[in-house]
């Protein structure tokens, strides 16, 4: 019998096979674990559930093998059950409030930027926007995703930075999608400050968990069933039309 729990943590070698093999099936539009890690957190914050069906191909990616997978066909589909396992337990750290330990890359010098998880994080947010709205109506946790925004914003700071004579993205748009970012809102984060902002970021995710709970009991909950008609007695006829009293058929509990 397996009795493996699907929301243990991934060990430090499956997180390594996750990683090559979302860059194996899409290497352009896939998720890197760091971002993965961090959009699934967004979703178990998130106050509305986002189903599967929606989430994955974000995942994946818009490459030939990620559709294969997508469909459960192909060399990729037992990837799933690495990701699955993965959304598992970041969901499962969020729930028992112990510390949240997230994925983080490193760069050659052993430091950690953080930018991948808060954009993950953030593209998470965009699968339900509306639903996160509640957090502005409450002093005590309007700014609590700030240092997730920093990061994002730090991240397409350093893109800007790349561009010629300085300007933000190509001809000097205002980000990605030629919208404005508010990139003038946040400074640049220090190095000496960027495992502080991390920290404050992960803080400010549990507390937002933890505020969303019982909006996201309430979706989760099933809905009331509504039974329509006079309720029938025990020694009623039954309505399924057997011809037997309502407590010898289905009201005696068997499946008929």
């Amino acid at each position: 019998m397996n009795t493996l729990s699907q929301d243990r943590p991934l060990t430090d070698a499956e997180i390594e096979t996750l990683e090559t093999r979302l860059v194996a099936i899409d290497p352009d539009d896939s998720m890197a674990v760091e971002e993965l890690d961090g959009f699934f957190a967004a979703l178990a914050c998130c106050p509305l559930p986002v189903p599967r069906e929606e989430w994955l191909p974000m995942v994946l990616g818009d490459a030939p093998r990620a559709h294969e997978a997508l469909r459960g066909e192909g060399e990729d589909a037992a990837l799933l059950k690495l990701v699955e396992r993965h959304r598992a337990a970041v969901a499962t750290m969020l729930y028992e409030g112990k510390g949240f330990a997230p994925v983080l890359a490193h760069d050659e010098d052993g430091n950690a930027w953080g930018n991948a998880w808060a954009i993950g994080f953030a593209r998470g947010m965009a699968m339900r926007p509306d639903a996160w709205m509640a957090l502005e109506d409450e002093e005590d946790f309007a700014d609590a995703l700030d240092p997730v925004m920093r990061l994002v914003a730090d991240a397409q700071l350093s893109e800007g930075d790349e561009g010629e004579d300085g300007e933000d993205g190509e001809d000097g748009e205002d980000g990605e999608d030629g919208e404005d970012d508010d990139d003038d809102d946040w400074e640049p984060i220090a190095d000496d400050e960027r495992e502080a902002v991390i920290h404050e970021m992960l803080d400010g995710v549990q507390d937002v968990y933890d505020f969303f709970t019982e909006a996201r009991e309430r979706a989760l909950a099933p809905a009331a069933v509504r039974r329509d008609g006079d309720k029938v007695g025990r020694n009623d006829p039954c309505p399924c039309g057997s011809g037997k009293k309502y407590k010898s058929c289905h009201g005696a509990g068997t499946l008929h």
